[in-house]
Parts: structure tokens; sequence; C-alpha cells
């Protein structure tokens, strides 16, 4: 494992989980609309990489199947804890896995929900490569993060601080176009993600037919 990755597995197993299910209860309300731009089938096989705490799941309709994945064992320690309290463990895997190298054959999955996670992990294209070679043609691909659509100029004034907080919480100057770069996927729409419009969510499908 990378310096980097350790570094960054470290900090979701110490202080993040302390502090992130709080941060995610304001946007609670814009997670969901941006979930609800999926076109969820009875029977959906949906994949979740960086599920975390599990905070989407309970949004997911019940006749679907999930496989939630992360680096780190205390946040999907709350993950479990969380959906045994609200009863929508049926249903629910989840595993310790690098998303970068995600132990899953090709076109398995219906859709995948990536939230605040592209942000989140050390090489973002790596990441979304494995997500979009599991997900089967015509799949849907929720993003639901902190991107904007193209750098600007007040965001080279972020590169130092940057640095340092892509390595132990997640970056802030990555845009859609670095992580989705020459994967066969084409945005469908686009909606705010908060009241500021900082994050949003971008719903994708994978090219191909069904």
């Amino acid at each position: 494992m990378k310096t980097e990755d350790i570094v960054k597995k470290l900090s979701f197993n110490t202080f993040i989980p302390f502090f992130y299910p709080g941060m995610m209860l304001p946007l609670r309300y814009y997670r969901n609309r941006a979930i609800k731009m999926l076109n969820f089938h009875p029977g959906d096989l949906i994949i979740i990489p960086g599920v975390g705490s599990g905070h989407d799941i309970p949004s997911l309709p019940k006749d679907v199947k999930v496989e939630g994945v992360d680096i780190s064992e205390s946040m999907l320690a709350l993950a479990r804890a969380k959906l045994k309290l609200n009863g929508s463990e049926k249903n629910v895997n989840l595993s310790i896995m690098d998303a970068e190298n995600l132990a899953f054959p090709n076109d398995m999955f219906d859709k995948a929900i990536l939230s605040l996670f592209l942000t989140c992990v050390f090489d973002q294209k790596k990441a979304f490569s494995e997500v979009v070679r599991v997900v089967k043609p015509g799949g849907e691909i929720l993003i639901y993060d902190h991107l904007v659509r193209k750098k600007r100029w007040s965001q080279f004034f972020l590169d130092p601080f940057d640095a340092v907080m892509k390595y132990n919480f997640c970056s802030v100057i990555r845009t859609i176009e670095s992580c989705i770069e020459d994967q066969p996927v084409s945005i469908v729409s686009v909606i705010p993600g908060d009241p500021m419009g900082f994050i949003k969510g971008f719903l994708l499908r994978k090219n191909g037919i069904p």
C-alpha cells in the first residue's frame, strides 16, 4: 500500500468518523434529491464505493441489493450499527475493500452511487475507472460531490492547501472532467447538491447497450 493511502486510511479510521456523520446531516435533503435522479428497478444491484457510515443506504428502495465497500473499519462499523438500528440491513452487504481495486467482475452492477467519494480517494481516475468497469453497459452512475466543471483561476490559490488536504481527507480542486476522462460514460443531467451550489449531483450513464 502506498504511503499516501496509509495516511488516508488512518485518517478515516481515527478522527474523521467522529465528525463525519454530523457534518452530513445538513446535506440529507440534497443527497436524497440526488439519489432520486437514479431510475431504480426491483432487484437492481447497486455498488456504493466509499460507503462510509452508510448515510445513503436508508434512502434507497427496499427491493434493491447493495454492495457497500470502504477502506475504513471504523466507518463500516458505524454503517452496520445504523443499519441494524433502523432495520435496513436486509439486502445490504458491507465489505472492507480498496475502491481503486474492486474485487468484482466486469459488468456486474446496474447502478453505482459515488457520494462524496471521488474527492476523497487518492487516485480519482483509477477509482472511477474501476466503477465503470463493474457497472453494466447502459447502467447509471450517480456522482454527488464538490466537483467543478472546469478549473477556475481561483483554484490555483488552493493548490498548496489541496496538497495537504488530499492526503488525509479530501481534495478541494478536482473537476468532473479529471475524474471521468477517457471513460465510456455520458453526463445525463446535473443538479445543485447544496444551497450554495458548491456540491452537485451528476447523473451519468455507461455507454453501450444494456
